[in-house]
Parts: C-alpha cells; sequence; structure tokens
C-alpha cells in the first residue's frame, strides 16, 4: 500500500506493545514513582523501631494499595476493548489527567515551600514519631502512606494502565504488574530487607535522616514536573 502513496495508518496510543516497548516506554515513570523519601523515612523508622515484621507488616499495606489500584486500572485501558477509538481517546485523557495533577501538586508544593519551612520539618518529625507498633495499625499506615503518595500514584496509575495493552497472555500481564509494584513500593520494603540482609548497615544515622528530610521537598517537586513532562511527551508521541 506504500507503493500506492497512502500514508500509513497512525499506531492509536493504546494499541498492544510487546513486553520490550512496554519497559522502554514505563521504565523511566516506574523509577521516578519508586523516589518517595518520606515513605521510605517512615518505614525505616518502623524496622528501627519494632523490627522486620513491623517493617513487612507496613510495606504490605502499601503493596495492597498498588495492587488494588493496579488491577482495575490495567482492565480498564486494556486493548481488548471492541471501541478502540473510545480507548484511544479515553487512555490519552487518562495520561494527561495524570500529568496536570502531577503538575499542579508540584506547582502545589512550589508555592507552599518558602514560608513555612520549619514548621514543615517538625511536623514531618511529629508524624514520624506517631507511627504505630502493632501490626494492624502498622498495615495500614502503609496502606494509606501509599494511598496519601501524590506524587507516585499518578505515575504508577499511568503506567497500570499502559500494562493492560501488553501483547501477551494475562499471567504475563500480571508478572508484569507485579514487577511494577515491586519497583514502586521499594521505599516501603527496603528497610526491612536490608535490615535481614546487612543488620548492621541497616539504621539511617540522625544526620543523614536529617538531610532526607531537608531534601524531601524538593526531590517530591522535581518528580513532580519530570514525571508529568514524561507523561506529556509519551501522549504527544503516540
Amino acid at each position: 500500500m506504500g507503493g500506492c502513496g497512502w500514508p500509513s495508518p497512525v499506531r492509536p496510543y493504546d494499541s498492544p506493545v510487546t513486553v520490550a516497548a512496554f519497559l522502554a516506554h514505563s521504565l523511566p515513570l516506574v523509577l521516578i514513582a519508586a523516589v518517595s523519601p518520606v515513605l521510605f523515612l517512615n518505614a525505616s523508622r518502623v524496622v528501627e523501631a519494632a523490627g522486620i515484621a513491623a517493617g513487612l507488616c507496613f510495606a504490605g499495606g502499601a503493596v495492597l494499595c498498588l495492587v488494588a489500584l493496579g488491577i482495575p486500572t490495567m482492565g480498564l485501558m486494556g486493548a481488548a476493548t471492541s471501541q478502540l477509538l473510545a480507548a484511544d481517546l479515553a487512555s490519552r485523557g487518562v495520561d494527561l489527567t495524570l500529568a496536570l495533577v502531577l503538575i499542579a501538586y508540584g506547582a502545589w508544593q512550589v508555592a507552599r515551600s518558602r514560608p513555612n519551612r520549619t514548621v514543615t520539618r517538625a511536623s514531618r518529625g511529629n508524624k514520624d514519631e506517631a507511627l504505630p507498633t502493632r501490626g494492624g495499625a502498622l498495615f495500614a499506615a502503609g496502606l494509606l502512606g501509599m494511598l496519601t503518595n501524590f506524587t507516585s500514584l499518578p505515575l504508577y496509575l499511568s503506567v497500570a494502565q499502559r500494562t493492560g495493552t501488553v501483547a501477551a497472555p494475562w499471567w504475563a500481564k500480571g508478572l508484569v504488574l507485579v514487577l511494577v509494584v515491586v519497583i514502586v513500593a521499594t521505599p516501603a520494603w527496603l528497610p526491612a530487607g536490608l535490615r535481614a540482609v546487612a543488620p548492621e548497615h541497616a539504621g539511617i544515622r540522625p544526620e543523614t535522616r536529617l538531610r532526607i528530610q531537608t531534601a524531601t521537598q524538593r526531590i517530591s517537586i522535581g518528580a513532580c514536573f519530570v514525571g508529568g513532562a514524561v507523561i506529556i511527551w509519551h501522549v504527544l508521541k503516540g
């Protein structure tokens, strides 16, 4: 058909993709979504105060949040729908909405970052000290911590909906989603993993914790703007 001068059809945004193409598209977003200093500090404090089992409870809540949101999102925008044009437009619309949420959240953080730095740091410290120590409460804290992670969640949801477009059996798509969840939840499970593998190096020094707390907002703002820009670039690129 190319010899007749007809233009090649444009590949729909939500059309099936290979696993390799999905990873090339989504890996940057997944890595940015895994940057969550607050979640990491809270998980570290739980492990230091109550041990590995408590840390795993906290991480379990965060993982459950991602799985509970990821599975329906993956099915919502899968390429198996019969209304391909509608699916394409919906998928682009979802990604653009998530990108705008990220950028708006980053702008909001910029607007409020200068006046109350001291108050913000103090409130963060109080939140860390108020972390629970019982299993059920830690599980709920991990779930809530991920559910209110407005930097990581939009990026994760963008990737989760693309998981539904992978040209692979359902179990392979499930494995891809599991891989994404494990990476995005790294800040929640890493402290417990470090304590189990290298307990002598698992603790965070007070000065290191202070540096992370100081840089947390800048990291979050950067992740919002970079992640939002990457999503918009993918939408425009198709």
